[in-house]
């Protein structure tokens, strides 16, 4: 009874007979299996033979007829050097003797070179030697380099995930060895970010995005040491003029800028700001007033925080965020009553928050002395700020230590029994206070 494998060898013999009997009599090239019948026969027999002991993993048993077609009848399947490539990394993973493993890999490598011969495809094919070679011959790092300059520059976008990376790595050693100057580096970091951006967008298979945010992830981690501030803003400036509507442009550089915390360069406010007009969010304008602030221009950041807050959906994000802008109002401003507003809203949108009313405390507290006519009075604003501390412990555990010391601070400066008798009050009877607070409280005197 005839097996399977000897029908289909049949088959394809079948085949084989008519393609060459064709070729021949058109006095055609040899066919891709041989020369003569009598090769071609060979050669699918070869094929046949290993390929089925490829499909059962016994690649000890399938390396005697995939050599034989390697040598003998290479254009005969393109998929004989894929699999090739794949027992051989095999071999590789599992091999001891250095002197061994060092002919498997030159047997690897020149799969590829023999794939570029028969079936082209050179960029792709050339990305693949070059990650094997920096894989298993770093040292041959400078050969690498070359051919995965090839391999980029000729798939450009097409370029695979795991070349890109690979590229990068040679390119660093590169610099280290002092055979390419940090602003070749920086250029090619930078090229290599187009492209893995242009994927990370293209592509919605979250399986094929990965090899994309895995070689984002590990270019970024090998370029952060080695780039120095005034290498990134040099090499940013040069290029905001034609990437100044480019928002994915804008977003690598102002999170590399800041990762580095290169921000106090006018340029970073430039590109966050043109970024932030593109793709008006939340955290952008957030993140620029904060900049701003930190560079005194305080009336501008207003506008950036109110922005945060206006754009943020999320309830305890603009809770954070209005927490900030009173802040912000209250000690850079000194608008007192709109910083009291913006604290009260944040309260408002989360439950149990003690912070707004350690705020709004220190903001009374802070106006003790402008406000009221004579010292009485303004000793009286401590007692409102007091009020604000104890609340903020009542509804806030976590902040009891802190609403403490404050209310230990500021009880010092409570008046004295004399003075409140003085001005005809006494001890917790309830009492206006005027200024901008505007707010009912009870009178506390100095605890002797």
């Amino acid at each position: 009874m005839i097996n399977l494998m000897n029908m289909k060898i049949i088959a394809a013999f079948t085949i084989l007979f008519f393609t060459f009997a064709t070729q021949s009599s058109n006095a055609q090239t040899p066919s891709k299996y041989g020369a003569t019948p009598e090769d071609s026969v060979n050669c699918l027999n070869k094929l046949s033979e290993y390929n089925e002991f490829f499909k059962q993993k016994d690649y000890q048993a399938a390396i005697p007829g995939w050599r034989w077609v390697f040598i003998n009848c290479p254009k005969s399947s393109k998929k004989m050097f894929s699999n090739g490539e794949k027992m051989y990394k095999s071999f590789i993973r599992k091999q001891k003797d250095t002197e061994k493993k060092d002919k498997l890999i030159d047997t690897l490598l020149s799969i590829y070179d023999k794939r570029i011969e028969n079936f082209g495809q050179e960029g792709f094919v050339l990305g693949k030697k070059g990650v094997d070679m920096m894989q298993y011959r770093s040292n041959s790092y400078e050969e690498a380099y070359t051919i995965l300059t090839t391999s980029v520059d000729k798939q450009g976008k097409k370029s695979k995930g795991s070349a890109l990376t690979a590229y990068f790595q040679s390119a660093v050693l590169m610099l280290e060895n002092e055979k390419i100057e940090k602003t070749k580096l920086i250029e090619i970091f930078e090229n290599i970010n187009i492209v893995i951006e242009y994927h990370l967008a293209k592509i919605t298979d979250e399986k094929k995005r990965k090899f994309y945010v895995t070689a984002k992830e590990n270019t970024a981690k090998l370029f952060e040491p080695i780039a120095s501030c005034e290498d990134l803003i040099g090499m940013y400036t040069t290029r905001f003029d034609e990437n100044a509507e480019n928002a994915d442009w804008l977003k690598r550089g102002t999170s590399m800028l800041d990762k580095k915390e290169c921000t106090e360069d006018p340029l970073f406010v430039k590109m966050a700001e043109t970024l932030h007009n593109l793709e008006p969010s939340s955290e952008s304008a957030y993140s620029i007033g904060k900049m701003l602030m930190k560079k005194g221009q305080n009336e501008k950041a207003l506008t950036f925080y109110k922005q945060a807050v206006e754009l943020q959906a999320d309830t305890m994000k603009k809770a954070d965020y209005l927490l900030t802008l009173s802040n912000h109002c209250f000690k850079n401003l000194k608008q007192f009553d709109v910083a009291r507003l913006y604290a009260r809203k944040a309260a408002s949108l989360k439950s149990n928050w003690g912070a707004p009313y350690i705020l709004i405390g220190d903001m009374y507290a802070a106006s003790a002395k402008s406000c009221g006519t004579n010292d009485f009075e303004s000793s009286a604003v401590y007692w409102s700020a007091v009020d604000k501390y104890i609340r903020a412990k009542s509804i806030d555990g976590s902040i009891a230590e802190e609403a403490n010391k404050k209310i230990a601070t500021w009880s010092k400066y409570f008046p004295n029994q004399k003075d409140a008798f003085f001005y005809g009050f006494n001890d917790g009877q309830p009492y206006s206070i005027a200024c901008w607070i505007n707010e009912t409280t009870k009178v506390r005197v100095q605890q002797q």
